[in-house]
């Protein structure tokens, strides 16, 4: 069981960048190179403070492996991780119940549009 909402964001970036590791190399094997780092974007600002900020490792102990593997992905300049207000998360249209206002303005912005018949 997870202690915060942070430890959670944090565990699904290292998911996240274990699985891009694998896309990547996948990907290399096929020929195709990637010129920027891959970019994951997260809406818990404490997630998002440790992929960058060795301070915050103190409060860390019970996630080390994952804070020392993305943390040394960040640093080598592998991955990039920036923060977007959960306001912004578009995926949300697809995964949680908004209300009208925010639905509409996150389906707006993923190009799709209410079905008429």
């Amino acid at each position: 069981m997870s202690r915060s909402s942070t430890e959670v964001e944090y565990k699904a970036i290292a998911n996240m960048t274990t699985e891009i590791i694998w896309v990547q190399s996948l990907l290399k094997e096929l020929g195709v190179f990637q010129h920027k780092a891959p970019l994951i974007w997260c809406d818990n600002l404490g997630a998002t403070y440790l992929t960058t900020n060795p301070m915050f490792h103190a409060r860390t102990k019970h996630i080390e492996v994952d804070f020392q593997f993305v943390r040394e992905q960040v640093a080598r300049k592998a991955l990039e991780v920036r923060f977007i207000s959960s306001k912004d998360q578009l995926a949300d249209v697809l995964t949680k119940s908004l209300s009208r206002a925010p639905f509409t303005k996150n389906r707006s912005n993923l190009n799709m549009t209410a079905r008429c018949d």
